[in-house]
């Protein structure tokens, strides 16, 4: 299928994340003449905010051209929908016009629609027989007029339940009826499952269905097994042909948001079971997208006896390669790259109001993709809306003060109030899966580097066992946890922990509350003290602003261990989070200046002190090798002004060392503070 570059709103479909799925589809539904080959379930996994349902949407624009169906399978089943009404709705779509295709017709599903909501004498099979043989010949004789139609529309939603599907029947039970004798529907009603009832006439085989349908719940669901039967063995029905063969050059394509939804996953099992019954193709390409791996995909994960990393899906050539999960595939939909985040801020940049101030940068779009991918690291929901908030703050507003305000609280314990703010709406999107007990903890939580430490610091869930195992629940889960990068375990993703954060430092409270900031700090240094971790002992020194308890552990460092182990020691402990104190932080300089004051001891430990306050200040350069970056907050020092005070401070610390090689490794530390970090 050619690539249809139409444009789409609000961006959905223009990063390279979006065209390398929509590569893989295209490559899936184009269709060669000849016989069918089997097509896949595709699972596009993510948290909320990743983009799957605007990436479901460009997906329904750009294929607009081949038969199509998009369902949003949420609303269906909170509606008290089921499985035959995405069938229904499915195949309503897939029949739609399309001015150079054969139009899909379902007369096999159209008519077991319309059996299963005929009345029949349930009482005599024989009188039930010929009832619905009366119905079938007098669909032969004359097209049904769109009031009976109806009428039998209306009896199927009052037997089923489902009011939805008045709408939707009518056209497949007209087609199915007005078709029937052309299109033998006995050989296609012969491809549904072998144990469905009446095999020994048409009609008799319908009459089997409608008791099923209207029976027990375990016949019902026998009949709705016939039901998808039908719907595949009319796709199947429709390219069968030399003419098929020369006008359906395309795959048809269905889109299911929310998959792993109740309905969606009954519907999943519903089509993958129907697929290994008949063991033959069809040409319906199945693209899902899911918050939580679905449980036809845990299933397939028991069955083959390991877990794929769906991060794994993306390999560095910048394709994606969905990883095979028995009958499905899937993959985890990736956040932004930078230079992705870069082609948004131009977009923001030419957005801007005639006569706007610009950042003070040297580049003003690669300064603005830095610090928002610094900010977000990319979460598509949140670079969106932070670009957003920063393009529509007033004209004349400095940048770093945009920056400063973009995220900040908005429940008054930051003053002046922010003229506008994306974080408390993308909190709670963020965090729309937690119940309120855990969101009253998190922020705590978010005290920890990672998630495992917070988990063994008992003060800070009060013996609240249910949250702590929900809790636990939320560390196993990989699509709303990252890997913090040097020690590859569960963690909170930058934004989410950046706004827990934030949450926390403006909650009221004693000190040795550890709903507090300093009382969760405090819990945590405990810890890591009773265990022996000193490198974290100094990391919440740092955090509660004890500067010189944190200079004390980095100078007894640096002349026990090499350059390299310090300065992994020093990146590690300038990490740490620091508190607002009401307000969004200061100028970088003034900040640095009040904290430093007079630096105190001998010459290594003066410098020791200046390089931990500037580097606990500002952002860093990314790391060699584009390895993933730990935590850290860019908006401290957003124009990295402190760049040339933390190069000399290496220097400074170089000078007295004799070892050629602890010499060489700060020198090359000095180098990188050289450049700017957005460069």
């Amino acid at each position: 299928m050619a690539e249809d570059t139409g444009a789409t709103g609000g961006g959905a479909g223009r990063s390279e994340r979006d065209a390398a799925v929509r590569r893989r589809v295209a490559d899936e539904i184009d269709r060669p003449p000849g016989p069918l080959r089997p097509l896949p379930v595709l699972v596009l996994l993510g948290e909320r905010g990743s983009g799957k349902s605007t990436l479901t949407a460009h997906l329904r624009g750009w294929a607009r051209r081949v038969p199509i169906a998009a369902l949003d399978l949420e609303p269906i089943g909170e509606r008290g929908g089921t499985r035959i009404d995405v069938l229904t709705e499915l195949a309503f779509q897939l029949s739609a016009r399309h001015d150079d295709l054969p139009q899909l017709s379902f007369p096999a599903l159209g008519s077991l629609l319309a059996a299963v909501g005929t009345a029949v004498d349930a009482r005599s099979r024989e009188r039930a027989v010929r009832d619905m043989a009366e119905a079938l010949r007098e669909g032969r004789a004359r097209e049904y007029a769109y009031e009976d139609l109806l009428g039998i529309a209306d009896t199927a939603a009052q037997a089923a339940g489902l009011p939805g599907w008045t709408s939707a029947v009518v056209p497949l039970v007209q087609g199915g009826l007005r078709s029937w004798r052309g299109l033998k529907l006995r050989r296609r009603f012969a491809e549904t499952s072998a144990t469905a009832p009446g095999r020994g006439g048409t009609a008799d085989f319908l009459v089997g269905v409608n008791r099923l349908y209207n029976g027990y719940p375990a016949q019902r669901e026998e009949a709705e097994r016939v039901l998808l039967d039908a719907f595949l063995a009319d796709l199947r029905g429709a390219y069968a042909s030399s003419r098929a063969d020369r006008l359906r050059t395309t795959h048809c394509l269905a889109l299911l948001d929310n998959a792993d939804s109740p309905v969606g996953e009954a519907f999943l099992q519903l089509l993958l079971d129907a697929r290994e019954r008949a063991r033959r193709p069809d040409p319906l390409l199945v693209v899902a997208t899911a918050r939580r791996r679905p449980e036809a995909l845990v299933r397939a994960e028991t069955g083959s006896g390991r877990r794929p990393e769906y991060g794994d899906s993306w390999p560095q050539q910048g394709g994606f390669a969905p990883l095979d999960a028995g009958p499905l595939r899937a993959g985890r939909l990736r956040n932004l790259t930078r230079r992705e985040v870069e082609e948004q801020a131009a977009a923001t940049v030419d957005a801007l109001p005639a006569g706007s101030v610009l950042p003070r940068a040297d580049n003003a779009v690669q300064w603005l993709g830095w610090i928002v991918h610094e900010l977000t690291r990319g979460h598509p929901a949140g670079t969106a809306r932070v670009l957003d908030v920063l393009r529509r703050m007033p004209a004349g507003l400095p940048w770093d003060e945009r920056v400063r305000q973009c995220l900040a609280p908005a429940d008054g314990s930051v003053r002046p109030e922010p003229v506008l703010t994306a974080g408390p709406d993308l909190l709670d999107r963020l965090l729309r899966d937690c119940s309120g007990q855990l969101l009253r903890v998190l922020p705590r939580a978010a005290a920890a580097l990672t998630l495992g430490r917070a988990e063994t610091c008992e003060p800070l869930w009060e013996n609240q066992e249910s949250v702590l195992r929900e809790f636990v629940n939320l560390s196993a889960d990989d699509l709303r946890t990252v890997r913090e990068p040097e020690e590859g375990l569960p963690a909170l993703p930058r934004l989410t922990r950046f706004l827990l954060l934030r949450r926390l430092d403006g909650a009221a409270g004693p000190d040795d509350d550890a709903g507090t900031w300093t009382g969760a700090h405090r819990a945590l240094r405990r810890a890591a003290r009773d265990r022996g971790d000193l490198r974290t002992v100094a990391y919440h020194d740092l955090a509660l602003g004890d500067l010189p308890a944190a200079v004390d552990f980095l100078r007894e460092r640096f002349d026990e261990t090499g350059a390299d182990a310090w300065c992994a020691d020093l990146a590690w402990i300038q990490r740490a989070p620091a508190r607002w104190a009401g307000a969004p932080p200061e100028s970088a300089r003034e900040r640095y200046e009040r904290l430093v004051g007079v630096a105190e001891g001998d010459a290594a430990r003066r410098a020791i002190t200046r390089l931990l306050t500037a580097g606990w200040i500002t952002a860093h350069p990314r790391p060699e090798g584009g390895a993933p970056q730990p935590y850290a907050d860019p908006l401290g020092d957003p124009y990295a002004e402190l760049y040339p005070d933390i190069a000399e401070e290496f220097l400074t610390l170089r000078r007295p060392i004799g070892d050629e090689h602890d010499r060489h490794v700060l020198l090359r530390m000095a180098q990188r503070y050289e450049r700017k970090p957005w460069w």
